[in-house]
């Protein structure tokens, strides 16, 4: 029963679990960066998300969410990708490569790419 109503297909049942790998990326963030903005909007989004995803909806808006996100913080994923040693925001901020690599940039594509790939298969 639970699996037929929150995770209809193996597409649907990956988005589940990433985006609560997602959610679980801001105490995560929150502990190593501090609190900010983005991981207070973003699993508040991802929360939404849910709500409409219990509702056998929320897959696009998933993808979406998911880029967006991505595409904002693109230049922390760039800066641990090239090590840079600096943090784009400012230079006094915390610098965390590994999580930033984790949290900012690989969870969300890949929640990205199981969104619109849930979204394509047919309902």
């Amino acid at each position: 029963m639970l699996k037929a109503r929150w995770a209809s297909s193996p597409r649907r049942a990956v988005l589940l679990a990433l985006v609560v790998a997602s959610l679980a990326c801001a105490p995560v963030s929150w502990v190593m960066d501090g609190v900010t903005p983005s991981f207070i909007v973003y699993p508040l989004v991802l929360l939404v998300g849910l709500w409409r995803y219990r509702r056998r909806g929320g897959t696009l808006f998933f993808g979406i969410a998911a880029t967006f996100f991505l595409l904002v913080h693109l230049p922390f994923a760039w800066a641990a990708i090239t090590d840079s040693g600096t943090n784009p925001y400012k230079d006094s901020a915390p610098y965390n490569p590994v999580e930033w690599l984790v949290t900012l940039f690989v969870v969300p594509l890949a929640t990205a790419i199981a969104g619109f790939l849930a979204w394509r298969e047919p309902r």
